[in-house]
């Protein structure tokens, strides 16, 4: 697919690799507004937010605990003529060196295992990801573990993120608590959802 509101990427999906929904179009032109040097985009899926950034001459890597999400996504930069690092890895257990930004879109879920990973991602990839009621049943459903990835996320992206940086995550209304001892400001929203900069 062409997104001509971002630089006229052309983005393919496979089966296994959330798709881009209308969450990751919005993280991805609100950071593009962000002073950064070098940023880390955790959990790339398709690779869409490292891709566009690259289009802006905008340095971001990215990860995934997924290796069909790398392979995609590694595809993608090849469509678009762009050379973008992309490795797997568990949050931040493969990650070497220190970024400006880290961007996180929680998944709807925390699979720690490669093998459940794969299956849950199918099974998202294959469903419509704009739809309200599916997603707030989804969310219900997995509210606490998805609350228990954000908090492991959360403890820690300080070991790869400068001083000075900066983290982009998008959470639900329901999770801002998380960061109620943080000074953050909203970029963006997005239904029941608040794309923070902190």
């Amino acid at each position: 697919m062409i997104y001509p509101d971002f630089n006229n990427i052309i983005i393919n999906n496979s089966v296994g690799v959330s798709p881009v929904g209308s969450d990751t179009q919005l993280i991805a032109q609100q950071v593009a507004q962000l002073d950064f040097t070098r940023a880390l985009e955790v959990g790339i899926g398709t690779g869409f937010i490292p891709i566009y950034l690259s289009t802006l001459n905008r340095q971001c890597e990215g990860i995934d605990i997924n290796p069909q999400a790398i392979n995609c996504a590694s595809e993608n930069a090849k469509l678009n003529q762009v050379d973008v690092k992309f490795f797997l890895s568990d949050l931040f257990a493969n990650v070497t060196g220190k970024f400006e930004l880290i961007i996180f879109n929680p998944p709807y879920g925390n699979v720690r295992s490669t093998f459940a990973s794969k299956y849950l991602e199918i099974i998202k990839s294959l469903l419509p990801k704009e739809n309200p009621l599916l997603s707030k049943i989804t969310y219900l459903l997995i509210r606490k573990s998805r609350r228990q990835l954000i908090s492991l996320f959360l403890d820690n992206v300080k070991s790869v993120l400068v001083d000075s940086g900066n983290i982009v995550i998008l959470l639900h209304y329901s999770e801002l608590d998380l960061i109620k001892d943080s000074k953050f400001r909203i970029l963006g929203e997005l239904g029941q959802q608040k794309l923070v900069c902190i």
